[in-house]
């Protein structure tokens, strides 16, 4: 009896708070840099070129932000990306992102102190079930995706390494 009990556990333990992750893209030599991450690209300051763009997902009840962040950290090393700019930063209903090229609304520069990201926080953070009802009656109906959209960037301006330099001359 312990061991489908145990079995359930870890089943819905594993089923919950998972960070859904999609890159189309190239790879380069892994970095064991962590890489940069910039929400507006005036402010990356080097010249790069974009390896591929990333996807990361979760259930917004159980999936931070900054988790998130830290999947897509973890995969632009693993891609060997110098910097990771953020396009999109969205939240939407889950019947939404089930379809292969779900409906996104427009979105714009969602970084900590943008009064847009506050705004979608606050919307779904305070108000959560406020605008249909109970929580406990929306919970039924909707649940929500947190999404990040990125691109993993390679500088190109990168300098040589040091055998590669030639030694002043006299």
């Amino acid at each position: 009896m312990v061991k489908p009990i145990f079995l359930l556990f870890v089943l819905f333990t594993v089923a919950t708070g998972c960070v859904n992750f999609n890159y189309r893209g190239e790879s380069s030599t892994p970095s064991a840099n962590e890489a940069v991450v910039f929400t507006d690209a005036t402010k990356i300051g080097k010249s790069y070129r974009v390896l591929g763009e990333a996807t990361a997902s979760g259930d917004y009840r159980d999936v931070s932000r900054d988790r998130l962040l830290n999947k897509l950290k973890k995969e632009a090393a693993a891609k060997g990306a110098d910097a990771i700019l953020i396009t999109e930063q969205q939240v939407v209903p889950q019947s939404e992102s089930r379809s292969v090229e779900p409906r996104f609304n427009t979105a714009y520069d969602y970084d900590s102190d943008s009064s847009n990201w506050r705004q979608i926080q606050q919307d779904v953070d305070v108000n959560y079930g406020n605008a249909c009802g109970s929580l406990e009656e929306v919970s039924v109906n909707a649940r929500y995706i947190r999404i990040l959209r990125a691109e993993f960037l390679k500088y190109t301006n990168a300098a040589p390494a040091p055998e590669d330099v030639a030694p002043e001359t006299p």
